[in-house]
């Protein structure tokens, strides 16, 4: 009898079979815009969250920064790290790598997990950089997520309702943006 309930059940299972395979990130169709170029040089250091779209993994996190730097293939060491709860808290440390996925250097994917390619569209989208490298805000190509990035822990209220235009402006979905506290 259970044999005949998997047979039962893959009808109605491949609809979201096929639905899943069309939906590769190869076929997302991005609603996100970025800016023009990112000369990744500059881009390299530590950045302080300001404010983000919280994932599974950073609620709770304060103090939070990430830091990237040049590896001896070309490739992005991404070290995050961040407490939990309070400056005093339990320290939260994450490694990954980033590879940039077209020649500006604006769209790249980012990977905690070992495994990581070049394979467009890239999950990390730069869509505003000041001029000198000072602020950035990155979603990804569905701008469901969002993180302000300053290279100072924390930036005057003007700046950042700029920096929320600027990301609502690039169609970045910023109504689940709250603060990143910077002890």
């Amino acid at each position: 009898m259970r044999r005949f309930r998997s047979r039962a059940l893959l009808p109605a299972l491949v609809p979201f079979l096929l639905l899943a395979a069309a939906c590769t990130p190869s076929t997302i169709n991005p609603r996100v815009t970025t800016v023009a170029s990112v000369d990744v040089s500059r881009y390299l250091g530590t950045w302080f969250e300001i404010a983000s779209v919280k994932q599974f993994f950073s609620v709770g996190l304060v103090d939070t920064t990430a830091n990237y730097s040049l590896r001896p293939d070309g490739t992005i060491l991404v070290v995050n790290s961040g407490r939990y709860f309070g400056k005093d808290g339990p320290i939260s440390t994450v490694v990954g790598s980033a590879f940039p996925v077209d020649g500006t250097n604006t769209k790249l994917n980012v990977s905690f997990t070992g495994t990581n390619s070049a394979t467009p569209p890239g999950n990390y989208w730069i869509v505003a950089l000041d001029p000198n490298y000072q602020w950035a805000v990155v979603s990804d190509p569905t701008g469901l997520s969002a993180f302000i990035l300053s290279r100072t822990p924390t930036i005057p209220p003007a700046l950042k309702a700029d920096l929320i235009a600027r990301a609502v402006a690039a169609g970045v979905d910023t109504s689940n943006l709250t603060d990143t506290p910077q002890p």
